[in-house]
């Protein structure tokens, strides 16, 4: 049986046979589908700071959010095949819902915010009853997990304490024994853009989050300066 031989050169002219390399290892894994966009003002104008989540349509977890950068852009991946709902908001300009995204692995979904100045309405909370939880991980932009991020959930009709926490060292939190209904999550790491989004809690929801880094000259909103008072328990007590 003939074999295939490789000369691998050395610097004093001589030669050494070698048989074929071994063949690469191939990864089995399935493909995952991508969300990816850019939200901005105009077409110079890249959003920093808005807010971007991605669900799935006829799901209520899991829940992807970020906070967009200097370039307006976000990215999520390792999505299930399926349709998704996208929500882009951001204060002073009114939000943008796209529904029925398609996902399907290999393909990248893309997606194309020009948001306009205007006030954003006030939604009514859906109804619901019995409790809820919430777990997931805050990472950096690009996928680094964060630790020791601020993590705070409130109510805002103040039908449930609020609850503070910490990420701990793989960006990760969890806060059982919520009561099903609106919550507000507020998420916030030192050098990079808070974010904080309305969510709808009901059953188990598991979030990824996204915080992109804070531009030298951004300006933060006044909420963003108020120091809690909240005593914040160490992550995994």
């Amino acid at each position: 049986m003939l074999r295939s031989i490789v000369l691998i050169g050395f610097g004093d002219g001589a030669f050494l046979g070698a048989a074929d390399p071994p063949a690469p290892q191939v990864s089995h894994a399935p493909p995952a589908g991508q969300v990816r966009g850019t939200i901005s003002y105009g077409r110079r104008a890249p959003a920093v700071g808005a807010v971007v989540v991605v669900r799935p349509e006829n799901a209520p977890s899991p829940v992807r959010i970020a906070t967009t950068g200097t370039s307006g852009a976000f990215a999520f991946d390792g999505l299930t095949d399926g349709s998704y709902r996208a929500e882009v908001r951001r204060d002073g300009y009114v939000p943008v819902v796209k529904s029925g995204i398609s996902v399907r692995a290999p393909f990248r979904a893309v997606v194309e915010v020009l948001l306009v100045q205007g006030e954003t309405p006030r939604e009514e909370a859906t109804a619901a009853t019995g409790s809820a939880s919430l777990a997931g991980t805050i990472r950096v932009a690009g996928g680094a997990p964060l630790a020791e991020a601020r993590v705070r959930l409130t109510r805002a009709d103040g039908a449930d304490d609020s609850r503070m926490m910490l990420t701990d060292a793989a960006g990760a939190f969890a806060s059982p024994g919520l009561k099903a209904g609106r919550w507000r999550l507020d998420a916030q790491g030192a050098g990079l853009l808070p974010l904080r989004v309305d969510l709808d809690l009901a059953g188990d929801v598991v979030i990824d989050a996204q915080l992109a880094a804070q531009p030298a000259n951004y300006r933060p909103l006044p909420q963003d300066l108020i120091v809690p008072e909240d005593v914040i328990p160490p992550a995994g007590s």
